[in-house]
């Protein structure tokens, strides 16, 4: 393969990622879109979903859909906040089990491919800088944003 530039080999990455997850939870009917917020969920029981949608840098909007497809799933289910009723607190319930566990286990082997004629030197390496790339992007985009909406 030659040489790509880090856009077109994060995008490369990011789909066969997709296509990988899709094919591992094909059997419970999560797709990619929906076990990065299964995930982060069973972390943090309770979990807001505007503290979700700042963990992974997600608008409200993509958040939504990922979770009432969940819950029409019976993997999660939302309940008021008992001091604020309009906060909406996530748990995962006890039919998440088996989806953690192989996302889990899915998760593990997918590391090994990518990381597979890496040493754990490069890829401790390659981990921190990607982290740096894409807090650059975040704040990048962050800064645009609030620039070009500071002058309409």
């Amino acid at each position: 393969m030659n040489q790509l530039s880090y856009t077109k080999s994060a995008s490369i990455i990011h789909r066969q990622t997709n296509r990988f997850y899709d094919r591992a939870l094909a059997s419970f009917h999560v797709g990619c879109g929906q076990q990065f917020f299964l995930a982060k969920i069973y972390e943090h029981n309770g979990i807001s979903m505007y503290d979700l949608a700042k963990t992974g840098h997600f608008d409200k909007g993509t958040v939504t859909k990922a979770v009432q497809k969940l819950e029409e799933l019976g993997y999660i289910q939302s309940c008021a906040d008992a001091d604020d009723r309009r906060i909406r607190r996530l748990y995962t319930t006890p039919a998440a089990e088996p989806v953690i566990e192989t996302l889990r286990q899915n998760k593990q082997r997918w590391d090994r491919v990518l990381t597979e004629s890496l040493s754990p030197e490069e890829a401790a390496e390659l981990l921190r800088l990607m982290t740096k790339m894409a807090e650059n992007a975040y704040h990048y985009i962050e800064k645009g944003v609030s620039e070009s909406n500071a002058n309409p």
